[in-house]
Protein backbone atom coordinates (compact mmCIF):
# COMPACT_ATOMS: atom_id res chain seq x y z
CA UNK A 1 0.00 0.00 0.00
CA UNK A 2 1.22 3.53 -0.72
CA UNK A 3 -0.07 7.06 -0.34
CA UNK A 4 0.87 10.07 -2.46
CA UNK A 5 2.45 13.02 -0.70
CA UNK A 6 -0.31 15.46 -1.68
CA UNK A 7 -3.01 12.97 -0.70
CA UNK A 8 -1.41 12.49 2.71
CA UNK A 9 -1.08 16.25 3.20
CA UNK A 10 -4.73 16.80 2.30
CA UNK A 11 -5.89 14.07 4.68
CA UNK A 12 -3.60 15.23 7.49
CA UNK A 13 -5.03 18.73 7.40
CA UNK A 14 -8.49 17.41 8.23
CA UNK A 15 -7.74 16.29 11.78
CA UNK A 16 -10.70 14.29 13.08
CA UNK A 17 -13.36 16.07 11.05
CA UNK A 18 -15.04 15.05 7.82
CA UNK A 19 -12.37 15.23 5.13
CA UNK A 20 -14.68 15.15 2.15
CA UNK A 21 -17.04 12.95 0.17
CA UNK A 22 -16.88 10.17 -2.40
CA UNK A 23 -17.82 11.53 -5.83
CA UNK A 24 -17.39 8.65 -8.33
CA UNK A 25 -16.88 4.92 -7.89
CA UNK A 26 -15.67 2.09 -10.12
CA UNK A 27 -14.84 -1.57 -9.58
CA UNK A 28 -11.14 -0.86 -8.98
CA UNK A 29 -11.11 2.76 -7.89
CA UNK A 30 -13.01 5.76 -6.60
CA UNK A 31 -12.54 9.53 -6.47
CA UNK A 32 -13.09 11.79 -3.50
CA UNK A 33 -13.43 15.54 -3.09
CA UNK A 34 -12.11 17.18 0.07
CA UNK A 35 -13.65 20.15 1.82
CA UNK A 36 -10.85 22.27 0.39
CA UNK A 37 -11.74 21.20 -3.16
CA UNK A 38 -8.82 18.80 -3.53
CA UNK A 39 -9.00 15.60 -5.58
CA UNK A 40 -8.08 12.25 -4.05
CA UNK A 41 -7.89 8.99 -5.99
CA UNK A 42 -8.16 5.58 -4.31
CA UNK A 43 -7.33 2.55 -6.44
CA UNK A 44 -6.44 -1.15 -6.44
CA UNK A 45 -4.07 -0.55 -9.35
CA UNK A 46 -0.34 -0.12 -8.78
CA UNK A 47 0.29 3.13 -10.68
CA UNK A 48 1.14 5.81 -8.15
CA UNK A 49 0.76 9.58 -8.18
CA UNK A 50 1.02 12.39 -5.60
CA UNK A 51 -2.78 12.40 -5.14
CA UNK A 52 -3.33 8.63 -5.13
CA UNK A 53 -3.88 6.13 -2.32
CA UNK A 54 -2.93 2.69 -3.67
CA UNK A 55 -4.82 -0.08 -1.86
CA UNK A 56 -3.63 -3.65 -1.31
CA UNK A 57 -7.15 -5.10 -1.17
CA UNK A 58 -8.55 -6.46 -4.43
CA UNK A 59 -12.21 -6.17 -3.44
CA UNK A 60 -14.80 -4.70 -5.77
CA UNK A 61 -14.66 -1.12 -4.50
CA UNK A 62 -17.94 -0.26 -6.17
CA UNK A 63 -19.66 -2.64 -3.73
CA UNK A 64 -17.90 -1.14 -0.70
CA UNK A 65 -18.07 2.56 -1.49
CA UNK A 66 -20.87 4.67 -2.93
CA UNK A 67 -21.05 8.29 -4.10
CA UNK A 68 -21.85 10.96 -1.50
CA UNK A 69 -20.53 8.86 1.40
CA UNK A 70 -18.57 11.03 3.86
CA UNK A 71 -14.86 10.46 4.39
CA UNK A 72 -13.69 10.94 7.98
CA UNK A 73 -10.16 10.87 9.39
CA UNK A 74 -9.49 9.16 12.70
CA UNK A 75 -5.79 9.04 13.51
CA UNK A 76 -4.21 7.07 10.67
CA UNK A 77 -7.50 5.60 9.58
CA UNK A 78 -9.73 6.77 6.75
CA UNK A 79 -13.37 5.98 7.47
CA UNK A 80 -15.71 5.91 4.49
CA UNK A 81 -19.38 5.85 5.38
CA UNK A 82 -19.99 3.52 8.30
CA UNK A 83 -18.59 0.24 6.99
CA UNK A 84 -15.27 0.85 5.19
CA UNK A 85 -11.93 1.60 6.87
CA UNK A 86 -8.56 2.22 5.22
CA UNK A 87 -5.53 2.11 7.51
CA UNK A 88 -2.44 4.10 6.55
CA UNK A 89 -0.10 2.73 9.26
CA UNK A 90 2.04 0.67 6.89
CA UNK A 91 1.55 2.80 3.77
CA UNK A 92 4.68 3.82 1.87
CA UNK A 93 4.96 7.48 0.94
CA UNK A 94 5.13 8.34 -2.75
CA UNK A 95 6.53 11.81 -3.40
CA UNK A 96 7.15 12.88 -6.97
CA UNK A 97 6.13 16.52 -7.07
CA UNK A 98 8.93 18.04 -9.14
CA UNK A 99 9.37 21.31 -10.96
CA UNK A 100 9.83 21.76 -14.69
CA UNK A 101 13.22 20.83 -16.10
CA UNK A 102 15.72 23.68 -16.16
CA UNK A 103 18.36 21.72 -18.04
CA UNK A 104 19.43 23.79 -21.02
CA UNK A 105 21.72 21.18 -22.58
CA UNK A 106 19.17 18.47 -23.32
CA UNK A 107 19.72 16.93 -26.74
CA UNK A 108 16.20 16.98 -28.18
CA UNK A 109 17.51 15.68 -31.52
CA UNK A 110 17.47 12.25 -29.84
CA UNK A 111 13.66 12.06 -30.10
CA UNK A 112 13.45 12.37 -33.92
CA UNK A 113 13.25 8.64 -34.61
CA UNK A 114 10.85 8.10 -31.74
CA UNK A 115 8.26 10.31 -33.45
CA UNK A 116 8.04 7.97 -36.40
CA UNK A 117 7.99 4.81 -34.27
CA UNK A 118 5.14 6.06 -32.09
CA UNK A 119 3.24 7.28 -35.17
CA UNK A 120 3.49 3.79 -36.66
CA UNK A 121 2.21 2.26 -33.41
CA UNK A 122 -0.79 4.61 -33.50
CA UNK A 123 -1.49 3.57 -37.09
CA UNK A 124 -1.61 -0.11 -36.03
CA UNK A 125 -3.71 -0.02 -32.87
CA UNK A 126 -7.44 0.61 -32.61
CA UNK A 127 -7.94 4.37 -32.19
CA UNK A 128 -11.72 4.44 -32.60
CA UNK A 129 -13.48 7.13 -30.52
CA UNK A 130 -10.14 8.76 -29.72
CA UNK A 131 -9.08 12.13 -31.09
CA UNK A 132 -7.48 10.29 -34.02
CA UNK A 133 -10.83 8.87 -35.12
CA UNK A 134 -12.19 11.15 -37.89
CA UNK A 135 -15.72 10.24 -36.76
CA UNK A 136 -15.19 11.13 -33.09
CA UNK A 137 -16.78 14.18 -31.49
CA UNK A 138 -13.44 15.82 -30.74
CA UNK A 139 -11.53 15.11 -33.96
CA UNK A 140 -12.26 18.27 -35.95
CA UNK A 141 -11.51 20.49 -32.97
CA UNK A 142 -8.26 18.61 -32.42
CA UNK A 143 -7.28 19.32 -36.01
CA UNK A 144 -7.73 23.02 -35.22
CA UNK A 145 -5.81 22.60 -31.98
CA UNK A 146 -2.86 20.99 -33.77
CA UNK A 147 -2.78 23.37 -36.74
CA UNK A 148 -3.57 26.58 -34.89
CA UNK A 149 -2.88 26.40 -31.15
CA UNK A 150 0.21 24.18 -31.25
CA UNK A 151 1.74 25.88 -34.27
CA UNK A 152 1.23 29.30 -32.69
CA UNK A 153 3.82 28.34 -30.05
CA UNK A 154 6.56 27.98 -32.65
CA UNK A 155 7.07 31.72 -32.31
CA UNK A 156 7.48 33.62 -29.03
CA UNK A 157 4.30 35.34 -27.91
CA UNK A 158 1.95 32.67 -29.19
CA UNK A 159 0.74 31.69 -25.73
CA UNK A 160 -2.39 33.88 -25.81
CA UNK A 161 -3.54 32.34 -29.08
CA UNK A 162 -2.75 28.87 -27.77
CA UNK A 163 -4.85 29.33 -24.63
CA UNK A 164 -7.80 30.69 -26.58
CA UNK A 165 -7.89 27.75 -28.99
CA UNK A 166 -6.95 25.15 -26.37
CA UNK A 167 -9.98 25.94 -24.22
CA UNK A 168 -12.21 25.01 -27.16
CA UNK A 169 -11.25 21.33 -26.83
CA UNK A 170 -11.87 21.13 -23.08
CA UNK A 171 -14.85 18.87 -22.40
CA UNK A 172 -14.99 17.47 -25.94
CA UNK A 173 -15.28 13.73 -26.46
CA UNK A 174 -16.81 10.71 -24.81
CA UNK A 175 -15.61 8.81 -21.78
CA UNK A 176 -15.12 9.59 -18.10
CA UNK A 177 -12.37 12.05 -18.98
CA UNK A 178 -13.16 13.62 -22.38
CA UNK A 179 -10.65 13.14 -25.19
CA UNK A 180 -10.00 16.86 -25.47
CA UNK A 181 -9.06 17.07 -21.78
CA UNK A 182 -6.72 14.08 -22.03
CA UNK A 183 -4.99 15.40 -25.15
CA UNK A 184 -4.53 18.84 -23.67
CA UNK A 185 -3.28 17.34 -20.41
CA UNK A 186 -0.69 15.24 -22.23
CA UNK A 187 0.45 18.27 -24.19
CA UNK A 188 0.81 20.56 -21.16
CA UNK A 189 2.49 17.89 -19.03
CA UNK A 190 5.27 17.52 -21.60
CA UNK A 191 5.50 21.15 -22.71
CA UNK A 192 5.61 22.55 -19.17
CA UNK A 193 8.18 19.94 -18.13
CA UNK A 194 10.66 21.40 -20.63
CA UNK A 195 9.48 24.97 -21.12
CA UNK A 196 12.41 26.51 -19.27
CA UNK A 197 14.85 24.28 -21.17
CA UNK A 198 13.74 25.95 -24.42
CA UNK A 199 13.54 29.43 -22.96
CA UNK A 200 9.78 29.56 -22.53
CA UNK A 201 7.42 30.04 -19.60
CA UNK A 202 5.04 27.21 -18.69
CA UNK A 203 1.48 27.52 -19.97
CA UNK A 204 -1.16 27.45 -17.24
CA UNK A 205 -4.80 27.61 -18.24
CA UNK A 206 -7.24 29.27 -15.86
CA UNK A 207 -8.79 26.56 -13.67
CA UNK A 208 -12.13 28.36 -13.50
CA UNK A 209 -12.30 28.47 -17.30
CA UNK A 210 -11.54 24.73 -17.41
CA UNK A 211 -14.18 23.89 -14.79
CA UNK A 212 -16.83 25.75 -16.79
CA UNK A 213 -16.27 23.39 -19.72
CA UNK A 214 -15.86 19.90 -18.24
CA UNK A 215 -16.55 17.76 -15.17
CA UNK A 216 -14.96 18.63 -11.84
CA UNK A 217 -12.79 15.50 -11.79
CA UNK A 218 -11.55 15.95 -15.35
CA UNK A 219 -10.85 19.63 -14.67
CA UNK A 220 -8.78 18.76 -11.60
CA UNK A 221 -6.85 16.06 -13.47
CA UNK A 222 -6.08 18.48 -16.30
CA UNK A 223 -5.00 21.13 -13.79
CA UNK A 224 -2.72 18.59 -12.10
CA UNK A 225 -1.08 17.72 -15.41
CA UNK A 226 -0.39 21.34 -16.31
CA UNK A 227 1.17 21.84 -12.86
CA UNK A 228 3.26 18.65 -13.32
CA UNK A 229 1.46 16.64 -10.67
CA UNK A 230 1.87 13.47 -12.70
CA UNK A 231 1.30 9.76 -12.25
CA UNK A 232 4.14 7.31 -12.84
CA UNK A 233 3.26 6.51 -16.45
CA UNK A 234 3.25 10.13 -17.57
CA UNK A 235 6.33 10.85 -15.45
CA UNK A 236 8.17 7.97 -17.13
CA UNK A 237 7.39 9.58 -20.48
CA UNK A 238 8.77 13.00 -19.50
CA UNK A 239 11.81 11.40 -17.86
CA UNK A 240 12.78 9.48 -21.01
CA UNK A 241 12.51 12.08 -23.76
CA UNK A 242 16.18 11.84 -24.75
CA UNK A 243 16.36 8.04 -24.62
CA UNK A 244 14.74 6.63 -27.75
CA UNK A 245 14.13 3.10 -26.45
CA UNK A 246 12.84 4.25 -23.07
CA UNK A 247 10.58 6.84 -24.69
CA UNK A 248 8.94 4.28 -26.97
CA UNK A 249 8.46 1.92 -23.99
CA UNK A 250 6.88 4.76 -22.01
CA UNK A 251 4.40 5.41 -24.82
CA UNK A 252 3.61 1.69 -25.14
CA UNK A 253 2.87 1.51 -21.41
CA UNK A 254 0.63 4.56 -21.54
CA UNK A 255 -1.40 3.74 -24.66
CA UNK A 256 -3.67 1.01 -23.14
CA UNK A 257 -4.95 3.31 -20.37
CA UNK A 258 -8.73 3.50 -20.17
CA UNK A 259 -10.83 3.32 -23.30
CA UNK A 260 -9.04 6.10 -25.20
CA UNK A 261 -7.30 8.12 -22.46
CA UNK A 262 -3.87 6.61 -23.08
CA UNK A 263 -4.10 7.28 -26.81
CA UNK A 264 -5.37 10.82 -26.32
CA UNK A 265 -2.73 11.70 -23.72
CA UNK A 266 -0.06 10.24 -26.02
CA UNK A 267 -1.25 12.36 -28.96
CA UNK A 268 -0.92 15.51 -26.88
CA UNK A 269 2.48 14.40 -25.64
CA UNK A 270 3.75 13.69 -29.17
CA UNK A 271 2.66 17.13 -30.39
CA UNK A 272 4.41 18.76 -27.41
CA UNK A 273 7.60 16.77 -28.01
CA UNK A 274 7.58 17.81 -31.65
CA UNK A 275 7.14 21.43 -30.67
CA UNK A 276 9.94 21.31 -28.08
CA UNK A 277 12.19 19.65 -30.67
CA UNK A 278 11.43 22.33 -33.26
CA UNK A 279 11.86 25.30 -30.92
CA UNK A 280 15.14 23.87 -29.59
CA UNK A 281 16.62 23.04 -33.00
CA UNK A 282 14.83 25.61 -35.17
CA UNK A 283 13.19 22.91 -37.30
CA UNK A 284 9.65 22.24 -38.54
CA UNK A 285 8.78 18.62 -37.80
CA UNK A 286 5.64 19.22 -35.70
CA UNK A 287 3.45 19.81 -38.73
CA UNK A 288 4.71 16.56 -40.26
CA UNK A 289 3.84 14.72 -37.06
CA UNK A 290 0.33 16.22 -37.12
CA UNK A 291 -0.04 15.16 -40.77
CA UNK A 292 1.01 11.59 -39.97
CA UNK A 293 -1.49 11.45 -37.12
CA UNK A 294 -4.28 12.66 -39.40
CA UNK A 295 -4.58 15.98 -37.56
CA UNK A 296 -3.82 18.29 -40.47
CA UNK A 297 -6.37 20.74 -41.82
Amino acid sequence: MSVGSLALRALSRCGSVVAGTVVNTFANSFYARTGKDELLFFTNHSIRSPVTVNLDAKSDLEKLVTPLQPITIKGKQILIGTDTTITLDAALLYDDTTEQSSELNLDFSMIRKSFRIVSVILEIIDTSQSVLDPHSIAHNSLVEFASDAVMSLLRPGGEERFCKVALRIVGLGSGFTPSGDDTLGGFLAVYNSFASAIGRAPILLDLHAIEERTSWISAKLLDHMQHLILDEQVRDLTDSVTDEDELVLAFESLLPRGHTSGIDISVGAILALGLIHDISLNERRTRTIADELGLSS
